[in-house]
């Protein structure tokens, strides 16, 4: 399992990184990695694998999660279960898409992105008001050995972390970012304590290292980039975006393996 994130404060370039321009040059991580993902794919056709590829795409606004490529209906309540033995957590009523290659993806991006919640505050015009993820479930099967492979890969935009102070919220942008902050906060946490391989990790305290438990720790990888905003006056923000770099830097989760099963 892999989790690929964007980290920083809002308005350093968060959203621009993971899902990129209209050019091929400014293409993000979520095409650029999909790309890689679905080359690589082909070319161990040659090895006997077939694999298959299952999407979808939620964002988490306030603490609860909406789907961006069902219907809209707010009445739908979305819940995040693992269930004992298994090996996927699971969202219940989430719209997947079966992909069979880059360009469906790309059409999903565009659906995804209409959908999203975003707003202005003080510091962005166009402030993203919740958390975003990609998520692309591989199954790969192989006819001559009988083996098979299944890994997730989680794509997140997060919501950039703000001070009220400079943000100007009040209403729903409060609320808003009182949620961003609390959720980062325990995405903080959890990180501290695999670093201090503690024996027990805080991924209940929010939605959104619930939905990312599998490919935070154990048998996985994760890779985070940190935005900086070049403002002067957002040099306090940078300062704590960097120091928690440090930390996530720092933190060692464990060896990833493949998840392969043989016919026996």
């Amino acid at each position: 399992n892999v989790c690929i994130f964007a980290y920083g404060q809002t308005g350093s370039g968060k959203t621009h990184t993971m899902e990129g321009g209209t050019t091929a040059e400014s293409r993000g991580m979520i095409p650029r990695a999909v790309q890689q993902v679905f080359e690589t794919a082909a070319s161990m056709a040659e090895s006997g694998w077939d694999y298959k590829f299952n999407a979808s795409f939620i964002e988490i606004y306030n603490e609860q999660i909406r789907d961006l490529l069902g219907s809209g209906c707010a009445s739908i309540k979305h819940t995040v279960k693992q269930p004992r033995g298994a090996s996927d957590v699971i969202i219940s009523d989430l719209t997947i898409v079966e992909v069979e290659g880059q360009d469906k993806v790309h059409d999903l991006l565009s659906r995804a992105a209409a959908s999203r919640a975003v707003a202005a505050t003080e510091m962005n015009e166009r402030s993203s008001r919740s958390h975003s993820l990609f998520r692309l479930k591989i199954s790969g099967t192989n006819a001559a050995t009988g083996e098979t492979r299944e890994a997730m890969l989680n794509l997140v935009d997060l919501a950039g972390s703000e001070r009220l102070s400079m943000s100007g919220a009040k209403g729903d942008r409060l609320k808003e970012t009182q949620a961003i902050n609390k959720s980062l906060s325990a995405l903080g946490n959890v990180i501290m304590s695999l670093a201090n391989k503690g024996g027990h990790v805080p991924f209940r305290d929010s939605k959104l290292t619930m939905v990312l438990k599998n490919s935070l720790g154990g048998n996985s990888k994760t890779l985070m980039f940190v935005n900086v905003s070049p403002r002067e006056d957002s040099v306090g923000e940078t300062i704590n975006s960097l120091r928690f770099a440090t930390k996530v830097n720092n933190c060692e989760i464990g060896t990833a393996r493949k998840q392969l099963k043989s016919s026996d």
